[in-house]
């Protein structure tokens, strides 16, 4: 029988839950909370466990969606066991807890390990690769990368301040908890070297950690990035713009569309405002699960995770918390 886990119980938690039931219906389902409190919401077929019960059952991969802060421990804690992890993303919460996590993978080498970030499996996401690849749009010289949403609108069936996003001592604020940007950025175009950081607290929602975050990157071919994360925004606004010799090329998450702009032309090549986004966390865990079935203990994913986490820690680092 296959049998699977997932650590933590939160909203994306309970979503793995649904979404491994709708992949294998058959197989055992194990969940573990992280906090130690029990969940009413979690999906009938699933069984609640400890953690060493978890250990025990030898699952065929686990998903970790505990807070960032318990990623490095519940990761290292199923990797001595052989057990492949899918950590949902951010990898960690700190640079330190990412060195740790590529120790991790060098002391056991044949692990399988991988990070959720989800946009990545967008059909529009990889559309948007594939032009990239393709060079079509000549010489990309500035991107500017938007998201925005109102953090209370999130999951308003709870108390915001509540949640990871909230808080600091969880690996919460907009740039861990928005690094989707990041990611796909680097994704598109590569290593990224952060040149500009600011970030700032609004007060508009009682937080202690950054609700707005403005970066500046560049990767190996001097392309600009411009990157704005938010909290704030009452109306989900989340667009990416490649700036080319070739045209703009404009992906919006949101309408899901990719355009290409060039002079007074413009083509749509892509549009599926209908698309159910649940299919993306369909699609990551088919991916992981091939990558279980093959053996795979590549680890591309993992370093270039841990090289977002440590992009973030320079970002706080290089600019203070602004009070505004």
């Amino acid at each position: 029988m296959q049998r699977f886990g997932v650590i933590g119980l939160g909203s994306i938690g309970l979503r793995h839950l649904r979404n491994l039931h709708s992949l294998f219906p058959d197989a055992q389902l194990l969940a573990v909370s992280a906090s130690g409190r029990a969940n009413s919401e979690i999906p009938a077929p699933a069984t609640t466990v400890s953690m060493t019960q978890l250990l025990k059952l030898q699952p065929d991969f686990v998903v970790v969606a505990s807070p960032a802060s318990l990623h490095l421990q519940h990761s290292a804690m199923l990797l001595e066991h052989g057990i492949p992890v899918l950590v949902e993303k951010p990898l960690c919460a700190t640079a330190t807890e990412a060195e740790n996590f590529i120790q991790l993978r060098q002391r056991y080498p044949d692990s399988i390990i991988d990070v959720g970030y989800c946009l990545r499996y967008l059909p529009a996401a990889q559309l948007v690769k594939s032009v990239v690849q393709s060079q079509q749009l000549g010489r990309i010289y500035s991107v500017i990368a938007q998201v925005g949403q109102y953090l209370p609108q999130w999951r308003p069936q709870s108390d915001y301040r509540d949640s990871v996003s909230a808080q600091a001592a969880l690996g919460g604020g907009a740039l861990l908890e928005l690094s989707h940007e990041l990611d796909y950025l680097q994704w598109l175009l590569g290593p990224l070297q952060l040149r500009y950081a600011r970030n700032r607290q609004s007060g508009l929602l009682q937080l202690d950690v950054e609700d707005i975050s403005e970066l500046v990157l560049e990767n190996n071919n001097q392309t600009s990035c411009f990157v704005h994360l938010d909290f704030i925004q009452q109306a989900p606004f989340r667009q990416c713009s490649l700036i080319a010799t070739n045209g703009r090329l404009d992906w919006d998450v949101i309408a899901n569309t990719v355009t290409l702009r060039q002079r007074d032309q413009q083509h749509l090549l892509y549009q599926d405002p209908s698309y159910d986004k649940n299919k993306m966390y369909l699609a990551m865990l088919q991916s992981f699960w091939q990558k279980v079935q093959q053996r795979d203990s590549s680890h591309t994913n993992l370093m270039t995770a841990a090289a977002i986490v440590r992009l973030v820690s320079q970002a706080k680092q290089q600019a203070e918390l602004e009070i505004l």
